[in-house]
């Protein structure tokens, strides 16, 4: 059973993940606006920064722990390449084309999508505060999305990036349904060491295949956002939110978790001058109850 302090630490310690990866959405914008990067460059960097790190939690659980079967590579190698190499691609695409508020939003998705997964491939039976939830979350979303419509002089842009970022939310989410099946007989941080590097694999195949290699060749500026994504948006909010998960689980994980799109939506009112409407934050708080609804049962 989790302590005061642990709670208190294990709070701290998710809301610390979600800031990081608010923050991400901010970086990237950023760079869109510092130099004429497109996602695929900006992810590889991203990569080539983070890469060593989670390399080495894949060769540190392996020499720790059994060696894997044949169908545990092949569930893996799918996983990274579903979970973080699609997912990762779209999220930082369409972020070309809307704002880090409307896409954090968007990502949010995913907790019920998850439901509908479960409720497909395993059967599992959708409760009634779940579907309000799913209801809660999407009239959310819809008021976010309309807001942003409403106010873009180029909605053809608003709807593609909609529909590339809500792609990863899908594909993350069926990444957390297949990582779910075999995360306790591998380990969690053996599986985000392999998972992420199979898909830096792929990253960077795909920028290698599609990109001279000076398109590496970026202003300073570029550089350090790429390096402050790999520490502050990628390693430490995945620690912070494994160490969180580990002192008060993963449903007051995600409960704390959901202040996110509250962080993205100030952040980006801060550093991307990005505007804060009444009917934004009435959809955001649709979505954060939705997330809750599910998150606390």
């Amino acid at each position: 059973m989790a302590t005061p302090r642990g709670i208190w630490l294990g709070s701290a310690f998710a809301a610390l993940g979600a800031l990081g990866f608010a923050v991400k959405s901010i970086l990237i914008k950023i760079a869109y606006q510092l130099a004429p990067i497109d996602s695929t460059t900006i992810l590889a960097l991203r990569v080539l920064f983070s890469v060593p790190v989670f390399l080495l939690m894949a060769w540190q659980g392996n020499r720790e722990s059994d060696s894997l079967s044949l169908r545990d590579k092949l569930v893996l190698v799918w996983l990274g390449f579903n979970g973080y190499y699609i997912a990762s691609f779209f999220d930082f695409w369409g972020l070309q084309y809307i704002t880090a508020a409307l896409e954090r939003i968007i990502l949010f998705t995913y907790p019920g999508i998850v439901l509908l997964l479960n409720a497909v491939w395993f059967k599992r039976a959708i409760r009634r505060h779940e579907y309000g939830a799913l209801a809660l979350s999407w009239l959310g979303i819809a008021l976010v999305f309309y807001n942003d419509l409403s106010l873009s002089d180029q909605p053809g842009a608003v709807w593609k990036g909609a529909l590339l970022v809500f792609v990863s939310s899908v594909t993350y989410a069926i990444y957390l349904v297949g990582s779910g099946r075999v995360i306790n007989r591998i380990g969690s941080i053996r599986l985000t060491g392999i998972v992420v590097s199979v898909a830096s694999g792929f990253i960077t195949a795909q920028f290698f295949l599609t990109h001279p290699v000076s398109d590496l060749k970026q202003p300073a500026g570029i550089y350090w956002i790429a390096g402050a994504l790999a520490v502050f948006s990628t390693i430490l909010p995945i620690f912070f939110t494994s160490e969180a998960i580990k002192r008060i689980g993963a449903n007051r994980t995600s409960i704390v978790a959901s202040v996110g799109p509250v962080f993205t939506i100030w952040l980006g009112y801060l550093f991307l001058n990005e505007g804060v409407s009444f009917m934004q934050l009435c959809g955001t708080a649709l979505v954060l109850a939705g997330v809750l609804l599910v998150s606390a049962h």
